[in-house]
């Protein structure tokens, strides 16, 4: 008797925990997740800066690259905290001065780049703003820093917040990297921007616990770049519990982000009916048809972005714009579309590899000077680690 209550109890909590309204597209899952979400903003010791979080609180399911990438990959998402916003440029050289400063109570960080305050031009000929500099604005997106020196700046503000870097070079995971240079062997010659001077990727920089590959620390409670499943469950998840097409634009659920309305000579012989592209994808994200454009006097982080400071040496250029100037996602991340890259904790491995390494890392989103089309949720950019072009997103276990 006590088996059959115990066996209908769990049929009910089952029932009562599932949503049965409407179609649901993904064959993957059964039934849909309602998110559950949370805000918090997290201080900067000693200064006035803020890093504006969201927590996802719910366990769920995504299928990384659904409709967009032919090998796909299942992937139970855990609850974790992610920045509503890119980080800025303020918030970067904060960090950065203080890690570099060797102050009392601080062991020397290392960085191969010093970061940006943001980017303009084309792509054929796109300029840093103010690299290295003393910030000359407020809330433009940090870039010009590759994948090690995201990661290490990651353990510097760990440490400054007093929390457990994540990013180690000891399997015992007591060591924090702290140095974003690779120093073995010669460096390559003649690459030039956004490759940068560093030492190219090879099979010592991804030795384990090396620059290109450190232990990670799942348990710690600092901070790190997003997951590819937690920046995509954030992009794409909607507050009814379904997911949008990888196709479509973080927060767009019109359509996807390119296309067509007349078939090709394929289309029909195969009977298949294209899909038009999206009209509102542009209110998502800054590439290269609006980001000439100004922003909204009063963006969602708070700033005027009708003159950003990296505007001024080329008026009328493609640029990176202010934190939050476009729509979010339905989970409120705002620039997930398309401002500068971000780079992800992951290898840019197929979904399906066996290795355990691979050349290069996850960038996420199309740039201000991309197009539509790198708009798509599941896209993803694969990059060595040393290309000097990316920006960053924070993230979190959720607490």
């Amino acid at each position: 008797m006590n088996k059959f209550v115990f066996a209908l109890s769990a049929v009910c909590v089952l029932f009562f925990s599932c949503d049965f309204s409407g179609d649901n597209s993904n064959d993957y899952a059964y039934y849909k997740v309602v998110p559950r979400t949370e805000e918090s903003q997290f201080s900067l010791p000693d200064s006035d800066l803020k890093i504006d979080m969201i927590s996802v609180l719910n366990t769920d399911e995504i299928a990384l690259g659904e409709d967009v990438e032919s090998v796909t990959k299942t992937v139970r998402v855990a609850p974790f905290s992610m920045s509503k916003f890119e980080v800025s440029y303020n918030v970067w050289r904060f960090v950065y001065n203080w890690a570099t400063s060797g102050s009392p109570g601080n062991k020397k960080y290392v960085f191969e780049n010093a970061g940006a305050e943001g980017q303009y031009g084309d792509l054929s000929n796109s300029k840093l703003f103010n690299e290295g500099g003393e910030p000359k604005d407020e809330g433009i997106p940090v870039c010009g820093i590759n994948w090690r020196d995201a990661v290490v700046w990651c353990n510097a503000l760990s440490e400054l917040c007093g929390l457990a870097p994540v990013y180690c070079t000891d399997s015992d995971l007591k060591n924090p990297l702290r140095n974003s240079v690779y120093k073995e062997g010669e460096r390559p010659a003649n690459i030039p921007l956004p490759y940068g001077n560093a030492k190219a990727t090879d099979m010592t920089s991804l030795a384990k616990g090396n620059v290109d590959n450190p232990y990670v620390n799942k348990n710690a409670d600092g901070f790190r770049l997003p997951y590819l499943y937690e920046w995509e469950y954030a992009a794409r998840k909607c507050e009814d519990g379904s997911f949008i097409s990888g196709r479509n634009a973080p927060g767009d659920k019109t359509g996807p982000c390119s296309g067509s309305s007349k078939p090709a000579l394929m289309d029909q012989i195969m009977g298949i009916t294209p899909v038009p592209p999206s009209k509102v994808a542009k209110d998502y994200g800054w590439n290269m048809t609006n980001s000439k454009n100004d922003g909204p006097n009063g963006t969602a982080a708070g700033w005027d972005d009708r003159n950003s400071s990296c505007k001024i040496p080329a008026n009328g250029s493609m640029r990176i714009h202010k934190q939050g100037g476009k729509l979010p996602s339905e989970l409120g991340f705002y620039d997930l579309a398309g401002n500068a890259y971000e780079w992800c904790c992951d290898f840019a491995s197929p979904y399906d590899w066996k290795y355990e390494v691979y050349p290069s890392k996850s960038m996420k989103q199309g740039g201000y000077n991309a197009s539509y089309v790198y708009f798509e949720s599941c896209y993803r950019r694969a990059d060595p680690s040393y290309v000097k072009t990316g920006g960053l997103r924070l993230a979190r276990n959720a607490e």
